[in-house]
């Protein structure tokens, strides 16, 4: 309260204050305005719009990162077995919303703007794959980001599915690659968040807002799945009436990973400063 004071008492620094804060208050502004907009003309305002805004904030943070890495023609801070996992959830994702409607949200904007995400969020997945491995590989921290590779996440993740899934759409193969994409999508961001800390030195302003909307897509997906996820409790599968619990606790996992990394980013707003690695 003392430093919101200090900032309105005297109109020049209140306005010093928010140009060094512009390009944060510019992006969070219009990430704002078309979730409002996309709301009000194309949702029905139905509670499951909240599962499209988690998609479509994802896919956000997916595009501002291609835009950083191509723009700049510099993948450094990027960690490649983040984005592999994100290309194999949401592929996993794909081939159950794509053909079966169990997973998908009730509102207008449910089927084709849910799918349409997760597509446009897998293509840029691969590409910047590509452009890590391959075309700005120069650029890359591949060795940095060797500590935890991606199937150390994937393979448990497939396992807990096949033990404990839902069968909202009555295809096993599909149910299981839903619940599959859920729960490694816990901890997909567990890659880059290590490398922030391996890597020294301050957190480029385009790669912390994308892991920021990450976070965000995740806590909309919360908000979602606790106020339905005994929907997703099935009685013809093993271990069936658990798979709610285990989705749930997937969602709060993931924002738990990212708490201290939280912290840093708003401080960092707040400062109108980078974030500094060391802090992670």
């Amino acid at each position: 309260m003392e430093k919101i004071k200090y900032f309105t008492k005297d109109p020049k620094i209140l306005r010093y204050e928010l140009r060094k804060r512009r390009k944060d208050l510019v992006f969070w502004t219009s990430i704002i305005v078309v979730i409002l907009l996309i709301f009000i003309f194309i949702s029905s305002k139905d509670f499951s719009f909240f599962l499209v805004l988690s998609s479509l904030v994802q896919t956000c943070a997916f595009i501002i990162i291609l835009l950083k890495v191509t723009n700049l023609q510099n993948c450094g801070g990027l960690s490649a077995n983040t984005l592999i996992c994100y290309a194999i959830l949401l592929f996993a994702r794909l081939t159950s919303t794509l053909f079966y409607p169990g997973y998908l949200p009730n509102d207008n904007a449910g089927t084709w703007l849910y799918q349409l995400s997760d597509i446009v969020s897998f293509l840029i997945c691969i590409l910047l794959i590509y452009l890590i491995y391959f075309k700005y590989k120069e650029t890359s921290d591949l060795m940095l980001d060797s500590k935890i590779p991606y199937y150390y996440l994937v393979i448990p993740s497939y396992i807990l599915a096949l033990i404990i899934r839902s069968s909202l759409n009555g295809n096993a193969f599909c149910d299981i690659n839903w619940s599959f994409s859920m729960y490694l999508e816990t901890l997909s961001i567990f890659p880059q968040i290590l490398l922030f800390t391996l890597k020294k030195g301050q957190i480029e302003s385009f790669t912390s807002h994308y892991v920021a909307l990450c976070g965000l897509s995740r806590l909309f997906s919360l908000v979602f799945w606790y106020d339905t996820y005994e929907e997703l409790v099935s009685d013809d599968v093993y271990f069936g009436q658990y798979v709610g619990y285990f989705i749930i606790g997937a969602q709060i996992v993931q924002l738990i990973i990212m708490a201290d990394y939280y912290y840093l980013y708003f401080k960092s707003i707040l400062k109108g400063q980078a974030i500094n690695t060391m802090d992670i």
